[in-house]
């Protein structure tokens, strides 16, 4: 079954993960403030997004309470 996953952090743990979870099939979205990170991201996963996952109201502004 497919699933929409929200991964915090683009380091090598999330990363890995990130790209993991979209090879099997699921939807991807990856939030990190390191703009390098994000760029590398972009074309492996479903949707890569700079921002601040420590803002609250950032959360909600993408939606993360919709995701699995």
């Amino acid at each position: 079954m497919k699933k929409q996953i929200v991964i915090i952090g683009l380091g090598r743990f999330g990363s890995s993960l990130a790209t993991t979870l979209f090879s099997l099939g699921h939807d991807v979205l990856a939030v990190d403030i390191d703009e390098k990170k994000v760029q590398s991201m972009a074309t492996q996963i479903t949707h890569a997004v700079r921002a601040d996952a420590t803002n609250e109201a950032v959360l909600r502004e993408l939606g993360v309470a919709n995701f699995d």
